[in-house]
């Protein structure tokens, strides 16, 4: 039977390795996917600001119909 120092100890090296995991997952995702996410952020960002001119020259449009 084990020891609790030694259930320790195996406590804590499976803690370690699973740390190590965890920040090898945080470096993928920092040095890859923020790119990409940044990247479609920036293509929804400039879809949203066309739609939004087009949707204020249509009611520019229709003011300018109403007045004149």
């Amino acid at each position: 039977m084990k020891t609790t120092a030694q259930t320790n100890k195996d406590l804590i090296t499976k803690l370690d390795k699973e740390v190590a995991l965890i920040k090898k997952d945080i470096e993928i995702i920092k040095s890859n996917h923020l790119f990409h996410i940044e990247k479609s952020i920036r293509q929804i960002n400039y879809v949203l600001w066309t739609v939004g001119i087009m949707n204020f020259s249509s009611l520019l449009i229709m003011i300018r119909g109403m007045i004149g």
